[in-house]
């Protein structure tokens, strides 16, 4: 007995040490595609801006704007930090509870005056490292204490582009995901202990208060949270009824759950107006009623899936899932499923969470923005979770199709499965799938640093009305002592002196506008002033060109 106990404590911690060098590696991959992180999505730059809110951005028509009037903006300025009550407010005015902000701000607050893409990637880099833990230990309770697959579930979702992404984009989706993972985390415990004969009713210190502290801070960190927590809610007051025919644990989880959304409304009130009447909201709402896109969304969303995640194969490994459901059920071994479902087995607990997540992933298509690749921010929370509920039904298909003694077969295939996804992680990360990186910048910066040294005066023609377009190059701006703005929507000559006596002049023209007619309004009709036009970049929202 002493033998058999010894053997076992050892082979856990031989898995511990795995999983830290498992960890260890996937957080120095994610150091790595931070450190080539070279621009921002205009996203980003409102992170920064509407935490370190001072005077608020705007610019004026015919003026020039110095370098750090623009960039302070940007930066909290010292003697201004831990103004929670300030980001509170600004976030009221848009669209995004404050959780996130004041995390972000309390960074920024430490390092007064400073502009850095690493304020928000330590604060990701944080939520990563929290995240794989919280990952491996679902993946390990959900599996039925599996410590095989909870190895294999991080070693592959970990070293996804999805994965790499969610790290790199400073945004609140990494910490969106902790919660979420929290949630489901709580959940799956409940449901376990419950079934162990451990909890007859939830206890309030150790279930429904730690679930109300999750409900309460993932609420106020992303909208979607409630998403996820309404179908997980939903499954874990069914299975409840269904195990016990008692309302009680149902109207104690309830009322804990309520408790914690009266309190973030009375925390942050603009809660209900920003998700019910707001422009996203409103959005939100138009696009879920409207049925017409739904095949064309979520096809969409799955390509994402299928791309980013698990490298294209994903119909390959749905396909073997429904080979070996036939072949079990076939063989009549999904009966025995069905039988320990009834009785209240482990199962029970992927069920839930397969429901929640599915239910997550088909609302979150029909109402999340369709933006391309940079969407799979809405889907990050739950793409770890589907890693492992596809893993676990291979696994435990896989055991029921094969015989007892040629159990280890099904090790053999988990093996081989999470090696050849792990070359398709590695594919896809050294394949350039990463997005919010923008490598393109650094050919950017580099001219707008070599224009800086030769003094040359840089001018932008903004589209009134859509001044925030001009964030989406503020690093570029950043490098310039000043910068002169004047509105598209005039074709007068611009008469600013240092404008007209330039031998060389770098322009931002804004899409929408005609460039021509803009570009003549400092060139004019004289081929002696500028002897070429120079189309340098496309930007996202607008041409930029060196006229010399």
């Amino acid at each position: 007995m002493r033998v058999c106990f010894e053997q076992e404590k050892m082979i856990k911690r031989n898995y511990i040490v795995i999983f830290l060098i498992i960890w260890a590696v996937q957080m120095a991959a994610a150091f790595c595609f931070c450190m080539q992180k070279q621009g921002f999505h205009e996203d980003e730059y409102y992170t920064y801006y509407s935490t370190a809110r001072t005077n608020g951005f705007y610019v004026e028509d015919g003026q020039w704007m110095e370098r750090d009037t623009y960039r302070n903006e940007f930066v909290v300025l010292p003697g201004q930090g831990f103004q929670y009550g300030l980001v509170k407010l600004v976030q009221s005015w848009d669209v995004h509870p404050p959780v996130y902000y004041w995390v972000f701000h309390t960074a920024a607050s430490l390092v007064p005056g400073v502009f850095s893409k690493w304020i928000g990637l330590v604060v990701n880099l944080v939520l990563w490292g929290i995240n794989i833990v919280l990952l491996a230990y679902l993946a390990y309770r959900v599996s039925g204490r599996s410590e095989r697959m909870a190895l294999l579930v991080t070693l592959f979702y970990g070293l996804t582009p999805a994965a790499m992404s969610g790290v790199v984009f400073i945004r609140m989706y990494e910490m969106l995901t902790t919660f979420v993972l929290l949630c489901a985390i709580l959940h799956v415990r409940a449901v376990e202990h419950m079934l162990a004969g451990k909890w007859v009713k939830l206890p309030v210190l150790r279930c429904l208060v730690p679930m109300a502290a999750v409900t309460y801070l993932g609420f106020l960190t992303q909208y979607y949270y409630f998403i996820f927590l309404f179908y997980l809610a939903a499954a874990f007051g069914v299975w409840m009824l269904w195990r016990e025919r008692k309302l009680w644990n149902c109207v104690r989880y309830g009322v804990s759950q309520a408790v914690a959304f009266v309190l973030a409304y009375l925390t942050y009130p603009a809660c209900l107006g920003q998700m019910f009447r707001g422009q996203r909201g409103a959005q939100a709402t138009e696009n879920f009623f409207d049925l017409s896109n739904t095949l064309e969304r979520l096809e969409f969303f799955f390509g994402l899936l299928d791309e980013y995640v698990f490298g294209k194969m994903l119909p390959a490994l749905l396909l073997v899932i429904l080979v070996l459901a036939v072949t079990a059920h076939r063989q009549r071994s999904l009966r025995k499923l069905r039988q320990g479902l009834e009785k209240g087995k482990a199962d029970a607990a992927a069920v839930m969470l397969s429901f929640s997540v599915l239910g997550y992933f088909l609302t979150v298509s029909k109402t999340a923005l369709l933006l391309g690749d940079t969407s799979n921010r809405y889907q990050l929370p739950i793409y770890g979770m589907i890693v492992l509920l596809l893993f676990r039904a291979v696994w435990v298909l896989w055991k029921r199709v094969m015989p007892e003694k040629k159990f280890r077969r099904r090790e053999t295939l988990c093996i081989a499965l999470g090696a050849a996804c792990l070359l398709l992680d590695l594919a896809g990360l050294l394949s350039g799938k990463v997005v919010f990186l923008y490598p393109e910048d650094r050919k950017q910066l580099a001219f707008a640093k070599e224009r800086e040294q030769e003094n040359t005066p840089v001018l932008y023609l903004y589209e009134p009305g859509a001044e925030w377009c001009i964030w989406d190059v503020a690093n570029e701006l950043f490098v310039y002592p000043e910068v002169y703005f004047a509105a598209a929507d005039s074709v007068e000559k611009i008469t600013e002196e240092r404008i007209e006596e330039a031998k060389a002049l770098v322009v931002y023209v804004a899409d929408g506008a005609d460039a021509e007619a803009q570009i003549g309004r400092v060139s004019g009709s004289s081929a002696e002033k500028y002897a070429g036009v120079e189309p340098v970049f496309e930007e996202k929202y607008c041409r930029v060109y060196y006229l010399r």
